[in-house]
């Protein structure tokens, strides 16, 4: 576990949103420090990915302030916080599911190198995207899909290239939104052991529901209830709160409206 002393990467203050009546955050407050690994969990409508579209900056907050690596983003557009070291996946693949795996992961990597201009240029003009590609497949286990279009992988194959897409960014911060919705068993223990194994240089936040999952993967856990914080802290001493047993781990609810 991330030692006390780490650097914050992650700086949630008082953040509200509000969408005319409904108070989708009603004044979260939420730190997360370098190399830690915090699932944030809840029942239908908690808000929590609603705070991820705020720190990634889909949206920008009614009140509140969000700092990413010390810097203040509040009103910072996604792609900025992007080059900044930020990552992330949605709760729905957004993927090119014509092209194949290899170009998915091309074009990903050839905008991290400013070359996105040249997508349609011969992959061997640049020799460098190719091997960072390459080895981004063998990473996230893909490297025999990778003449495969995006439409003929599982499901949960394309769970795996999205983080293939999101790591090609070399994130310091990565915001994993549900990443095993929909998953079998067998496509679940693929991607946790992806997770798992990624290196504690990238700071991981990870929105999910399967509490193996978040057992298995996080550091600490944030319980969001209505719109606030319910619990937060150590991932057994959240577990073991009465507060969250109540309200979420023996709920059974799956999904997230906001």
């Amino acid at each position: 576990m991330t030692g006390s002393g780490a650097p914050a990467v992650i700086e949630c203050r008082n953040v509200q949103m509000r969408f005319g009546a409904l108070a989708a955050l009603a004044g979260v407050t939420l730190t997360v420090v370098e190399g830690e690994r915090r699932a944030v969990i809840g029942p239908n409508g908690a808000g929590k990915t609603t705070l991820f579209h705020i720190i990634s900056g889909e949206l920008r907050p009614t009140a509140g302030t969000v700092r990413l690596l010390g810097t203040d983003v509040t009103g910072v557009p996604p792609h900025v916080r992007a080059r900044m070291g930020l990552g992330r996946t949605f709760q729905r693949n957004n993927l090119f599911t014509r092209l194949t795996v290899w170009e998915n992961v091309r074009l990903a990597v050839q905008v991290r190198l400013g070359l996105g201009a040249q997508a349609l240029r011969s992959a061997e003009a640049y020799p460098e995207v190719t091997q960072e590609a390459d080895r981004l497949l063998a990473l996230v286990g893909l490297s025999d899909r990778r003449g495969q279009t995006v439409a003929e992988l599982s499901y949960g194959e394309q769970r795996q290239l999205e983080v293939a897409l999101a790591l090609a960014t070399r994130p310091r911060v990565l915001l994993l939104d549900e990443p095993t919705a929909g998953t079998s068993p067998a496509e679940t223990a693929r991607l946790v052991a992806l997770l798992a194994g990624l290196p504690r240089q990238i700071t991981l936040c990870i929105i999910e529901h399967d509490m193996d999952v978040v057992a298995a993967l996080a550091d600490n856990i944030t319980v969001m209830h209505y719109g606030q914080v319910l619990a937060d802290g150590p991932a057994a001493a959240v577990r073991a709160d009465p507060r969250v047993q109540a309200v979420y781990l023996g709920t059974g609810e799956d999904g997230d409206a906001c």
